[in-house]
């Protein structure tokens, strides 16, 4: 794994969780966007499997507050 691409694909991660809690950004197109990133992360091995689970668990948990519901 090479770590510029981790970096990378870390700092995209963060800015999708970003863009999620901006109220002016579509939550689902920004979800749908990130789960996308995901896949392709861990696909290419780029991420871990830990770090996409940690990833799509921030993920859910900000979209579900976001739609005002528990997360």
């Amino acid at each position: 794994m090479s770590t510029s691409n981790h970096d990378l694909a870390i700092g995209m991660l963060d800015g999708y969780i970003k863009s999620m809690i901006d109220p002016q950004c579509n939550a689902v197109a920004v979800k749908a966007s990130a789960n996308t990133a995901l896949l392709i992360f861990r696909t290419l091995s780029i991420i871990s499997a830990p770090e996409e689970a940690h990833y799509t668990d921030r993920l859910h948990r900000v979209y579900e507050r976001r739609q005002g519901r528990a997360a």
